[in-house]
């Protein structure tokens, strides 16, 4: 049996993974699935990132997201949209370029094409046709009914995969997998992370259905289906900032949730660090959702084989 710690994201695709091999996988969360880093309604992918190995990397997610949709039978989970990113435009051209991918540049007027709501003060960015909005409560949803899921506490993994719950029963495991987000350097050791609160915004007052994604230096955004709302999150919560770059929309809700700081990521933000101790693997990073039906591919590799695959290894 494989144990999984943690059911967001990663925890559920590497379970769904497991699943198709024929493989026995519990998924252990002591608190409500996808409820922390994988929380909310929606999330952008895209293609376009500023290191090449992601850009390679997400252009392979993308052909899981399209074969999720035809296996999980959850409808349409990743929207045709297209993805701006209105800030680095040089870096992440560069990046595309390396990596085969699509894109084009376009100036501010372009840029309010495809926002139409945004007051847009950008003169350039990169365009990414094969970026859009995630339905990403369709595709955790139907990968938790899919999953077998036991609501307990770990309070901690042996080397040899034995698990010990709160309630001071042991299980013994063929290997286990922690990717608990805030929890996993507890239970696995040190992996150079730190986590901090993030709150995303919700606005309504013009109908965001249809508009691109968009990362810029001021914030991220992206239409939550179609719902005709728009979601936008900054590091540090400034309301007027907000008003400014999308003068008609008005606060409707927010999504509390946690982000990621740590040396390893790019200068987007982006990546993650894999590490092996004895029968467990430990896995954490930021902005993940793009890559999760890839990653739960190579996450099963990692905890049934006695070597990390190769492409998860990134610092």
């Amino acid at each position: 049996m494989i144990v999984i710690i943690g059911a967001g994201i990663c925890g559920l695709a590497a379970a769904h993974a497991l699943a198709r091999r024929g493989q026995d996988a519990v998924v252990l969360e002591r608190g409500e699935p996808f409820a922390e880093q994988s929380a909310g309604l929606a999330r952008i992918f895209r293609i376009a990132h500023r290191r090449e190995a992601l850009c390679r990397l997400a252009m392979r997610a993308r052909d899981g997201w399209q074969r999720w949709e035809s296996e999980l039978g959850a409808g349409r989970l990743l929207g045709a949209e297209g993805f701006i990113a209105a800030g680095a435009c040089d870096e992440t051209a560069a990046a595309m370029t390396e990596a085969g991918a699509a894109f084009f540049r376009l100036d501010r007027s372009e840029i309010i094409a495809r926002i139409p709501f945004a007051a847009a003060p950008w003169d350039a960015a990169v365009f990414d046709p094969l970026g859009g909005s995630l339905r990403i409560r369709r595709a955790l949803d139907a990968l938790a009914r899919r999953a077998v899921i036991r609501r307990c506490e770990v309070v901690a993994v042996a080397d040899d995969g034995a698990t010990t719950l709160a309630d001071g029963t042991v299980l013994r495991t063929d290997g286990v997998l922690i990717c608990a987000g805030v929890g996993t350097s507890a239970l696995f050791g040190p992996l150079g992370v730190q986590f901090a609160p993030h709150t995303r915004f919700t606005y309504a007052g013009a109908d965001a259905t249809g508009a691109a994604c968009l990362s810029a230096p001021e914030g991220y955004g992206l239409p939550l289906g179609s719902t005709g709302r728009w979601a936008f999150g900054q590091e540090a919560p400034d309301p007027a900032l907000v008003g400014t770059l999308f003068p008609s929309l008005v606060a409707v809700g927010q999504v509390d949730c946690v982000t990621v700081r740590a040396p390893w990521l790019d200068s987007g933000g982006d990546g993650w660090t894999v590490a092996r101790r004895g029968r467990v693997v430990g896995f954490v990073g930021s902005n993940l959702m793009k890559f999760g039906p890839l990653l739960g591919e190579l996450l099963a590799d990692a905890v049934v084989s006695d070597a990390l695959p190769a492409e998860l290894i990134l610092n």
